[in-house]
C-alpha cells in the first residue's frame, strides 16, 4: 500500500457520504480548474539542446458550505516527463469546522507561513513558495488548529506529514500587530516520531509600510548537528502612470547557510563554493510592467554573491480572453567566469538547464 493511501481513502469515504446522503449539497456541486499546456526548449553543457512537452491540470470540486462546516476537494494531473508517465497528487482534500472560539481543519491542505517575500527561509516547509511558484512540499497531510484571540492576533497550531509518521512535522505559530507592523513567531519541529529528531526551526518576521515602500524582514535559528541563523531583508514599490500603467519592483538580501540555498530556492541555484562554514549572500530581485489590463513584462533575477553564479528569467503574460492566457517565459544561468551553469526550470521539471525558453497557454474553466 502507497504512503498516505490510508489516510486519502478515509476522507473519500467522508466526502462521499456526504454527497450522496443530501441530494440537495449534491446538486449545488460544480466543477473548476485551469489546464496549462506548454513547449520548453533548453540548452545544457551535458543534455545538449532539446525540448520537453508539459501538460498540467489543476480541478477542483466545489462544494457548498453547510453550517460551520466547509469541505475543499482539489487535485493536480500533470505529464511525468521523466517516467513517461501521468502523475498525480491531492492539493486539497480537507474538512474545516468552525467552533465558536476556533477552526479546525483536518486533511490534505496548503501548508506555509509566506509573508510576501521571494524567498522564504523561515517558512513551515522550506521552499513550499518559492519566487511566488507553489512547489509540491505545501501540499500536506495535516491537521491544523487556528485560534483568533482578537481581529489581529491569533494563534495557529499544524500537525503533518507528507507521507509517513516518521516523517511528521509540528509547528506553532503566533501572529500579532506591533505598530501597524505584521509580525510573526514560530517554531518548527521536523520528524517528531522519528527514532533521531529532525530539525528544529525558529523563525521572526515582520512586515509593514514605511512612507510609499513595504519593508519586511526575517530572522531564523536551526537546531541540528550544525547550529546556524539565516536573515532577509526586503522592500518593494509600486508606481502608478497617469495612464493606469503599473510598475512594480521588489529587492531582497538573504545570508543564509548553505544548507538552504538548494531547498528555498526550488532548486534554481545549488551551492557552489568549497567554504561549507560560511552562510551564503543572495540577492532575489522582480520587476514587473504592466503594459495594459491585459499584459505585462517582468525580470525577475536571483545572484549568489558568495560564488558569483546568478540566474535571470524574462517573462511575458497576455490574457487572451477571459479564460486564455499566454506565457512566454526564458531563463539563463551563469557562473562566476560567465560560463553557462546548470539550474532548474521554474515550472519543476527537475531538468538541468543553463538555457531555456517556454512557451505556454492555459485555460481556466
Amino acid at each position: 500500500m502507497k504512503k498516505g493511501q490510508p489516510f486519502i481513502r478515509l476522507l473519500l469515504i467522508l466526502v462521499a457520504i456526504i454527497i450522496f446522503h443530501s441530494s440537495a449539497l449534491a446538486s449545488d456541486i460544480t466543477l473548476g480548474g485551469q489546464l496549462d499546456v506548454s513547449l520548453t526548449g533548453f540548452y545544457d553543457s551535458q543534455l545538449g539542446t532539446g525540448y520537453l512537452p508539459r501538460v498540467n491540470l489543476d480541478i477542483e470540486l466545489f462544494f457548498p458550505r453547510w453550517g460551520n462546516n466547509e469541505i475543499r476537494c482539489a487535485g493536480n494531473l500533470y505529464t511525468d516527463i521523466a517516467g513517461g508517465k501521468i502523475g498525480f497528487f491531492w492539493k486539497r482534500l480537507y474538512w474545516k469546522h468552525r467552533f465558536d472560539n476556533f477552526q479546525l481543519t483536518i486533511g490534505r491542505q496548503p501548508v506555509s507561513w509566506s509573508f510576501g517575500s521571494l524567498l522564504n527561509p523561515v517558512d513551515y516547509s522550506l521552499g513550499a513558495v518559492a519566487l511566488d511558484e507553489d512547489y509540491n512540499s505545501k501540499f500536506q497531510n495535516a491537521l491544523e488548529i487556528y485560534y483568533p484571540i482578537n481581529w489581529h492576533t491569533s494563534l495557529s497550531l499544524v500537525a503533518s506529514s507528507p507521507g509517513t509518521l516518521q516523517d511528521a512535522s509540528i509547528g506553532l505559530r503566533g501572529r500579532t500587530l506591533i505598530n501597524d507592523f505584521d509580525v510573526t513567531i514560530h517554531f518548527v519541529q521536523e520528524g517528531v516520531m522519528a527514532e533521531k529528531a529532525g530539525q528544529q526551526r525558529f523563525g521572526i518576521t515582520a512586515k509593514g509600510d514605511i512612507g510609499k515602500y513595504g519593508v519586511y524582514s526575517a530572522l531564523g535559528y536551526y537546531r541540528d548537528e550544525k547550529n546556524s541563523f539565516s536573515f532577509l531583508v526586503g522592500a518593494d514599490y509600486s508606481y502608478f502612470f497617469q495612464a493606469g500603467n503599473r510598475l512594480y519592483l521588489q529587492a531582497e538580501y538573504l545570508n543564509i547557510p548553505p544548507k538552504l540555498l538548494s531547498p528555498i530556492t526550488g532548486s534554481l541555484m545549488t551551492e557552489q563554493t568549497d567554504s561549507r562554514d560560511k552562510n551564503i549572500h543572495l540577492l532575489a530581485g522582480n520587476v514587473s510592467y504592466q503594459i495594459d489590463d491585459f499584459s505585462s513584462i517582468s525580470l525577475t533575477s536571483l545572484c549568489n554573491i558568495s560564488d558569483g553564479s546568478y540566474l535571470f528569467m524574462p517573462g511575458y503574460t497576455n490574457q487572451l480572453s477571459n479564460s486564455t492566457a499566454l506565457k512566454i517565459q526564458a531563463g539563463i544561468a551563469m557562473n562566476a567566469k560567465n560560463e553557462a551553469e546548470s539550474a532548474s526550470s521554474l515550472q519543476g521539471f527537475n531538468k538541468p538547464s543553463q538555457a531555456f525558453i517556454e512557451l505556454g497557454f492555459s485555460y481556466t474553466f
